[in-house]
């Protein structure tokens, strides 16, 4: 029998082609081109990590996991960062280009507004459409200029509604709340790429991660960037017990490396160390 170079050849493309169309339902990533808004969509084989949790046995390990980055970004972009925005609208956003994050495309979603709109207002002066959530400032749902969507409604892990954030301790108020999920519906965003998912909910984000990690996981592969307002004290004697916001944090902070997501950068607005910004940006093809 005689091989030649281009029997070999031959060969090993159809090789080649079998392993594209093996793998092909597999596939997971998210389309490109030109201002259209970009969409992700997952293989029939797709199914959550298996991650291990280790749990919180000192405080230092917090302090070392907020202490370095672990995905330098060379182009960090500030909005609300100059006054008459205060120090803790100021949110940053990693524009290298491995995020692909572009002007014209680009979908921000906003939750926790108050009564300060210089982050959306920037932002969709940048050129991202912005959809925001908040029950709490007393506004009904609405359009704010061509680019920005207001739904009086908060983040949790279910439908329905409950006392506030922080408020919770003072001034009792109520507001109505559901799942990440349906928010998406709601706004009809299901399959759309979010480029940039902002979280000052002051404490629901705990309600948010718990859903999203045990109920939606699959959600997650649509997000590149989380930026968020974390509620905890380093200092001081903490208890660290197993139902403690400590290991609470702790755990959600390790799902997010095993689905991806790695820290960009930690900081603080002003000396009081228990409200920290930070940001994650989410391994993936973009």
């Amino acid at each position: 029998m005689i091989v030649t170079a281009r029997g070999i050849l031959a060969a090993t493309l159809i090789l080649l082609l079998f392993i594209f169309l093996h793998l092909l339902p597999h596939y997971r990533g998210v389309e490109r081109g030109g201002n259209a808004p970009q969409r992700y969509k997952l293989g029939g084989g797709w199914s959550p990590p298996k991650c291990f949790i280790k749990p919180l046995s000192n405080l230092t390990e917090l302090r070392h996991y907020f202490s370095k980055s672990e995905a330098p970004c060379t182009n960090l972009k500030a909005f609300a960062a100059a006054p008459p925005a205060s120090s803790g609208d100021r949110k940053l956003m990693c524009l290298d280009p491995y995020y692909n994050i572009r002007p014209g495309s680009c979908l921000v979603l906003s939750f926790g507004v108050g009564q300060s709109w210089h982050f959306e207002d920037e932002v969709a002066e940048f050129g991202c459409e912005v959809v925001a959530f908040d029950p709490t400032n007393g506004l009904k749902d609405h359009k704010r200029g061509d680019k920005i969507s207001f739904y009086s409604v908060g983040i949790s892990n279910f439908r329905g509604s409950k006392l506030l954030g922080m408020m919770r301790y003072g001034k009792k108020t109520v507001g109505a709340v559901d799942r990440y999920e349906n928010l998406l519906a709601r706004a009809g965003l299901q399959g759309r790429v979010v480029d940039y998912l902002k979280l000052d909910v002051e404490l629901s984000e705990l309600e948010f991660f718990q859903d999203m990690f045990f109920n939606t996981p699959h959600l997650l592969a649509g997000v590149k960037q989380i930026a968020m307002e974390v509620h905890h004290d380093d200092e001081g004697d903490v208890d660290l017990g197993p139902a403690s916001v400590y290991q609470l944090f702790w755990t959600y902070y390790q799902l997010l490396r095993c689905h991806g997501f790695r820290l960009i950068l930690t900081y603080n607005h002003n000396s009081r160390r228990k409200w920290t910004e930070v940001l994650w940006g989410r391994k993936g093809a973009w």
